[in-house]
């Protein structure tokens, strides 16, 4: 009664930080990172800062979170692996990870390839996927990492959101129209309280679309 689930699936470029956020997350040490070859499942009890405003006679006080994420490869030629992490493990969000000093051309394939992936598990039929697409309430949640490199302005990140992944992103939207559709700009390697409020927030908006409170 007091553990709720939270799952996502963090999907992004080589080098984005995807698994840089999920060991921050965890509170592990996040120097020495490797590329991820392969689907990782990760796991990590977790509270919300949210929750320790409500009151002492509020459940949610003392929830517990219990945060599942599914760590993919990044690798264009391993893109197969997200259509099956999306179809083999139905986590609650979709993270995408952005890194403003990539390519944005081939992020946004990235991104385009994610809303293809995802409603390839809606359906084999494409046209019962599409019509299918437009009533699923799925979770799917842009996230500009690397902020620290845009001098942690999260107005630039907008900027860059706007002048390159505006029409992909619009494009998800419309295909998706049931679903929550979110951004946020990030650094994982930025250790500061207010750093922690930003992803803390990511998983709470998650939170609150699955749970309505």
């Amino acid at each position: 009664m007091l553990t709720r689930d939270l799952s996502v699936t963090v999907l992004g470029n080589t080098g984005v930080g995807k698994s840089t956020l999920i060991r921050r997350l965890k509170g592990e040490k996040i120097e020495d990172i490797s590329p991820t070859t392969s689907i990782e499942v990760h796991q990590k009890s977790i509270r919300l800062k949210s929750q320790s405003y409500k009151s002492a006679f509020s459940i949610e006080k003392y929830r517990n979170y219990r945060v599942r994420a599914i760590d993919c490869p990044g690798d264009m030629s391993l893109w197969p692996y997200w259509k099956k992490a999306l179809a083999d493990y139905n986590t609650n969000g979709i993270i995408f990870m952005i890194d403003p000093t990539q390519d944005a051309k081939v992020q946004i394939d990235a991104l385009t390839q994610v809303s293809n992936y995802f409603l390839m598990t809606l359906d084999d039929d494409v046209v019962r996927a599409e019509r299918k697409a437009r009533k699923v309430k799925a979770i799917f949640f842009l996230v500009v990492n690397k902020v620290d490199l845009l001098e942690h302005s999260k107005g630039k990140a907008d900027q860059i959101l706007r002048e390159h992944y505006q029409n992909a992103w619009n494009h998800l939207k419309e295909r998706y129209p049931n679903s929550g559709h979110y951004w946020e700009a990030i650094s994982a390697i930025d250790e500061s309280e207010k750093m922690d409020e930003s992803i803390d927030g990511v998983f709470e908006t998650i939170k609150r679309e699955i749970y309505g409170d």
